[in-house]
């Protein structure tokens, strides 16, 4: 009991919020989570078919299902557990607490459990399983190898995709290297791309190493460009160094299949800087201007383009004088400049503290929310945010849906995203002010702007910033941003 309240309290502390007014209704699972007055835990009839035990827990809200009473030592609140560690947008805490209860009512294993919970995950519900690969494979070496054959037993033709990526990522880490798991995957159709999707998870570094030759060969001889595709989303994870930097950026350099080429952009951006060929950056620059060219208007602002943006960016910043101003030049005439944040899980913080923009040119935020807290981020008037942060803390829920929660109604709000929960991107797209000047951006969920907030930086012309680039100044500390990251 004392391990379920703690893990209970915090979540509900991480939530970040004690003033937020209790629900009037019952929502379903997908509602947001909030943290507020709870008179009691719900109940659950647990002498039931395990299938109406489980109804009734896919009725409940988070925020329900984490108050539910359970105990580790009785066998019937297994499908709570269960519950608690599939459901998606719940803290890591109450995972935890979940797969350590469920080890010990079937006096087994982790991996045994977490297996078994893919089985259970929906195939497109990617947030939940890539949550429970990520447990699966952070299991130590030597507490995979007893499972090996409950791995291999896994790879059939007939278990879901979710099952199949955490078995074949599972038996490469229990045997320390990739050579039985490929071979079992080229004897099924379609389980090639099981294995490459977990890769990403691997804790080791030699093994991803050694997944580089055949990954990359099957970049190169694959016919079927959603494999090809896989395999260079795959490769920037194996070895990140010069050699697989010159083979991604030939793939974009080269392709012509939008889906390739936009896995091996994503890939080169795990490249470190420092591992780049100085006479690929150029090129490699180039390439993504010219395709962002041919890509439709329409199309400029969807994540495969986001993407592009971000690295040609990149890449023009390693190019030395005229011609890293060139390549910047031609991304900002090719449309709307992209601008993406993303909220760092458990922390309360943007990646983000600061970003410049030209005065009166189109800008699009992208916010993407991998936390399980609920998050936004609104703009506002240089200097607002204490004002604005305040002032949303004091804000009751709306009733109507159409309204942003915790956005004031205030001359100094300028543009708003929605509340956005784990997993969800909001992007937003607007004018950026006339007047130059250091606008602010924050969190407004109650509590969290003291933490997550930044400085939008309005110039005149960007490119004469560029020539003579300032820093601006944090607004809570009065002293310029150390670092823009």
């Amino acid at each position: 009991m004392p391990q379920r309240r703690s893990a209970t309290i915090l979540f509900t502390a991480v939530l970040g919020a004690t003033l937020l007014s209790p629900r009037t209704a019952l929502p379903g699972p997908s509602t947001p989570l909030r943290a507020g007055p709870q008179t009691q835990p719900p109940r659950i009839l647990l002498d039931q078919p395990l299938r109406a035990v489980e109804y009734q827990l896919d009725r409940l809200t988070n925020e329900e299902l984490v108050l539910i009473e359970r105990k580790d030592t009785d066998v019937r609140y297994r499908p709570v557990y269960f519950a608690l560690l599939t459901r998606k947008n719940l803290p890591a805490p109450v995972r935890d607490e979940a797969l350590a209860a469920l080890t010990k009512l079937d006096k087994t294993s982790p991996a045994q459990i977490l297996l078994e919970a893919l089985g259970k995950v929906s195939a497109d519900d990617a947030s939940a399983a890539d949550k429970l690969v990520g447990l699966l494979l952070g299991q130590p070496a030597d507490g995979l190898r007893p499972q090996r054959d409950r791995f291999v037993q896994a790879i059939d033709a007939s278990s879901p995709p979710p099952v199949l990526r955490g078995a074949y990522g599972a038996l490469m880490a229990a045997d320390g290297k990739p050579d039985q798991a490929w071979e079992m995957a080229l004897k099924h159709d379609g389980h090639l791309v099981a294995l490459l999707r977990s890769v990403p998870q691997l804790g080791s570094a030699e093994l991803r190493a050694a997944l580089f030759t055949p990954i990359a060969a099957l970049a190169g001889g694959t016919t079927d460009a959603a494999t090809r595709a896989e395999a260079l989303g795959a490769l920037g994870w194996t070895r990140r160094d010069a050699g697989t930097f010159d083979l991604l950026a030939q793939a974009v350099i080269k392709g012509t299949d939008p889906e390739p080429r936009a896995a091996a952009i994503r890939s080169l951006q795990l490249i470190p800087q420092a591992s780049w060929p100085q006479g690929t950056i150029e090129p490699l620059a180039r390439a993504i201007v010219s395709q962002l060219k041919e890509t439709a208007p329409g199309q400029r602002t969807e994540p495969a383009a986001i993407d592009a943006v971000q690295l040609g960016e990149k890449l023009a910043a390693a190019l030395p004088g005229d011609a890293g101003r060139a390549v910047r030049r031609d991304l900002r005439a090719i449309g709307v400049q992209i601008v993406r944040i993303t909220t760092v899980p458990e922390q309360m913080l943007f990646d983000v503290k600061w970003f410049a923009v030209e005065a009166g040119k189109q800008v699009q935020i992208v916010l993407e929310n991998p936390d399980a807290m609920l998050h936004n981020l609104v703009v506002g008037q240089p200097g607002s945010v204490r004002e604005i942060g305040t002032a949303a803390t004091t804000m009751p829920l709306p009733t109507d849906p159409e309204v942003k929660p915790y956005v004031p109604d205030s001359p100094l709000v300028l543009e708003a995203t929605k509340l956005l929960s784990a997993g969800e991107t909001a992007r937003l797209t607007f004018t950026a002010p006339a007047k130059p000047g250091e606008y602010v951006y924050l969190c407004t969920f109650p509590g969290h702007w003291i933490r997550m907030y930044g400085v939008m930086l309005v110039v005149e012309k960007l490119d004469a910033w560029e020539a003579a680039p300032t820093v601006p100044t944090d607004p809570m500390t009065n002293k310029p941003f150390p670092s823009q990251r």
